[in-house]
């Protein structure tokens, strides 16, 4: 660092550039566990969502039924043996068995059905579930499908049996019309691609900005830095070019392992293609650019503001709590975004990944908006740093 000031300002942003990401590998063990967290991560837990939802659609194949008083419907129990129902008698404690999640659903006739039917009425029959527990939803969802498929075929029958068409008490006609592509219908289970890539945006250079800041100012390496010939803006941004550095490699790995996960691994058959190749792995890395350079800068200002190591990682809590909070947010509004969200950090971004994973385009006009802002804010932020920089109370984290 003895450049003299006589050097151009690149070559001297160069220099702590290079300085940083020494510091930075130098430290093996945290870079191997950030890097390798990145790229396992997220397709470890893509891959247990999946096969979550693999077995939940063997219990719907294979799905077995604990049934109360089956006698009094044979032609019921009759139409769900057709329908491959495994059908056994319920235990008496059925409540108590569902309650503790030994059982799912239990199809309970009533003890008039027989009697109702016979004179015309409607028969009565009770399902008994609990339907907070998640595992049971798809067997309790797929035995009402079959009960209301029964009660329309029954239903025809009986207006057969009156001289009546069956069209008569179905009027509509309803064709539906599936516009969903293929890369379109995996879109819900690949959120978690969106929301990994975002999430390593902001993860992927937080070691190393704490310790480039806060870190070096513990352990007393800040202050001869700060005595060399190099202005305070160049030695905020050299640090940030480090820090981004080792973000976009995190991002890359993360994207890259989800690539690797859908294309090579042997996934478990759940009915959805998923469309995450080189193409999309590209467009995921433009959307993420901005938030790659942003958080950086974000994270080095919060490093020099923070007066301990460990508070630094306290402010960043909230940080990291707001980032990971909005995806979840925008998911489950269930509503079109507005025009304008193009221009939020974070929501921008995970709109237009979204898009992308959906297979549509990406309009110029859209990436450029989500360009803009963060930007704007890692410019401030790398202003803010050489500010801070520039005084001598940044030694005592003030």
């Amino acid at each position: 660092m003895d450049s003299p000031r006589s050097n151009s300002a690149p070559a001297r942003i160069g220099v702590v550039a290079r300085k940083e990401v020494v510091d930075i590998f130098r430290d093996r063990r945290t870079v191997l566990v950030t890097l390798m967290t990145a790229i396992a991560a997220g397709p470890v837990l893509m891959l247990l969502v999946l096969n979550l939802v693999a077995r939940q659609a063997d219990r719907v194949r294979e799905i077995s039924l604990p049934v109360i008083r089956g006698e009094q419907a044979p032609a019921l129990i009759a139409f769900l043996e057709r329908q491959q129902v495994t059908l056994t008698p319920a235990p008496a404690d059925f409540e108590e068995r569902i309650k503790t999640g030994d059982l799912d659903v239990v199809l309970e006739i009533d003890a008039g059905f027989a009697a109702d039917v016979a004179k015309g009425r409607p028969g009565t029959v009770h399902l008994a579930y609990d339907r907070s527990r998640d595992r049971a939803r798809a067997s309790i969802a797929e035995v009402e499908s079959l009960l209301r498929a029964y009660n329309r075929e029954w239903g025809r029958g009986r207006l057969l049996l009156r001289g009546v068409a069956a069209e008569v008490a179905n009027p509509l006609n309803v064709e539906s019309r599936d516009l969903a592509t293929p890369q379109s219908s995996g879109a819900l289970v690949l959120f978690l691609i969106a929301f990994y890539g975002l999430f390593a945006a902001v993860m992927g250079g937080m070691a190393a900005a704490l310790d480039t800041t806060a870190g070096e100012r513990e352990r007393a390496s800040l202050e001869p830095l700060l005595t060399t010939p190099v202005a305070p803006l160049e030695l905020a941004v050299g640090k940030w070019l480090a820090v981004v550095a080792l973000n976009a490699t995190a991002v890359l790995l993360t994207l890259s392992g989800f690539y690797l996960m859908l294309r090579f691994a042997p996934l478990p058959a759940v009915g959805i293609p998923f469309l995450f190749g080189l193409t999309e792995l590209g467009r995921f890395v433009i959307v993420l650019t901005p938030l790659i350079a942003l958080m950086p800068a974000i994270l080095l200002y919060v490093g020099c503001r923070s007066r301990t190591f460990k508070e630094a990682q306290s402010n960043l809590s909230v940080l990291l709590f707001v980032v990971s909070l909005i995806p979840i947010v925008q998911m489950f509004l269930q509503r079109k975004e507005p025009a304008w969200l193009t221009w939020v950090p974070i929501s921008g971004q995970y709109a237009l990944l979204s898009r992308a994973l959906r297979g549509e385009a990406l309009p110029m006009i859209e990436l450029l908006q989500s360009y803009a802002v963060p930007g704007l804010l890692t410019l401030v932020a790398l202003l803010a740093v050489a500010r801070l920089f520039s005084r001598e109370s940044v030694l005592a984290g003030k």
